[in-house]
């Protein structure tokens, strides 16, 4: 039973990575559906696409790890209810397919499916937002909030966040630049491999800090209303 139940597990998030791709590219940064969908559930297919795309791409965190607006700071960086629920549907013809093979099988979809949207809202929290959590400074963290970084500046990239084994398959997986990197050391994905790297490192956080603390707040209509 316990083999079986790897097995469920790890079948079950291989589906999600590659579901989780293909919502990510084709939901989320494009309008891959008639205008009768996103008219007629505005508050799941029109939210999910104007809230990724337009605006936590386009107006929220152009500073990867920092939103000075508050309306922005909080909007899209996790999945809502409608959404989950979406999903729990949508994946029902899997779910039984699960089910007929066995029922721990069909279970351990739906708790897996949970677990998954659990963790992408957990760690997608923490690399827009961070703090000090105990699993800020895992390496397997540091690594997806890498591959994430990416994803935000190449937004045709990288479309996983919690497993990226679909982005590897799929071709979509991208390296980090020279400047990449460099941000990279600054969040803290990367470790600096000499001491003179780690003071200039931590003089330049320091400098990044103050000039948070002085951004102003302006009020703005967003663009897509």
């Amino acid at each position: 039973m316990l083999l079986s139940l790897v097995v469920y597990i790890l079948l079950s998030e291989i589906i999600f990575s590659f579901a989780e791709h293909q919502t990510h590219q084709n939901f989320m940064h494009k309008k891959v559906l008639s205008e009768w969908f996103y008219k007629k559930y505005p508050n799941v297919f029109k939210e999910v696409y104007e809230g990724h795309a337009i605006r936590h791409h386009g107006i929220w965190y152009r500073q990867f790890d920092f939103e000075p607006h508050p309306e922005g700071s909080d909007d899209n960086i996790r999945f809502r209810a409608v959404e989950i629920i979406t999903a729990l549907v949508l994946f029902l013809p899997i779910d039984l397919l699960f089910w007929m093979i066995s029922p721990l099988a069909g279970v351990t979809f739906v708790v897996m499916l949970l677990i998954h949207a659990f963790t992408w809202n957990t760690i997608h929290t923490q690399m827009h937002q961070p703090s000090d959590t105990f699993f800020a400074d895992w390496g397997v963290f540091r690594w997806l909030a890498t591959h994430h970084y990416l994803h935000h500046q190449f937004t045709n990239k990288n479309y996983n966040i919690v497993f990226p084994l679909a982005d590897y398959i799929l071709g979509t997986k991208i390296k980090p630049r020279m400047r990449d990197l460099r941000e990279l050391l600054r969040l803290g994905y990367l470790k600096p491999r000499t001491a003179r790297t780690e003071l200039r490192l931590k003089k330049w956080r320091n400098q990044v800090a103050l000039q948070r603390q002085t951004v102003l707040i302006q009020d703005f209509e967003p663009a897509f209303k």
